[in-house]
């Protein structure tokens, strides 16, 4: 099933997008429709081969896009990844918290270890990516944090 997402072309012009979980699925499409809007796409992934992909789609397209690894569960690298950004690109305007994940497990058989795994990609990921672009928000009186999820 091919997600696709439509914007008007470059209503994003001049706009700093970063999303996570952005190698796959839900991710690449949002990241492909932000790019087709004007945005600069920061296109991350735990897996940098999946960001490097997806990056290299929307540079062939003709937009912007940089690709980097993030673990959004740890909150150093998270705010490692912001620092990079906001050196090499820009300040971000634009979050999209997309990253997130399942266990396959009932709840009486899922283990403990299991269920804080899913609560820190799912919850403290977003937590740990917002709590870096809010301020820069908050001081240009502008931006957007968008928390999507699925099944």
């Amino acid at each position: 099933m091919e997600i696709t997402v439509n914007m008007a072309p470059q209503v994003l012009s001049g706009k700093i997008a970063l999303v996570t979980g952005a190698g796959q699925g839900n991710g690449r499409a949002i990241a492909k429709g932000l790019a087709k809007a004007g945005a600069t796409v920061i296109v991350t992934d735990l897996v940098q081969e999946n960001a490097q992909s997806v990056a290299q789609e929307i540079l062939q397209s003709g937009a912007k896009a940089f690709a980097y690894e993030l673990n959004v569960t740890g909150a150093d690298e998270c705010k490692a990844l912001a620092v990079i950004v906001t050196k090499e690109v820009g300040n971000i305007d634009i979050l999209i918290n997309n990253a997130g994940i399942t266990q396959d497990a009932r709840l009486i058989k899922m283990t403990e270890a299991q269920f804080d795994t899913v609560i820190d990609v799912n919850l403290k990921g977003v937590f740990n990516c917002t709590q870096l672009v809010v301020p820069h928000m908050l001081e240009a009186g502008k931006g957007a944090v968008v928390n999507a999820s699925s099944v």
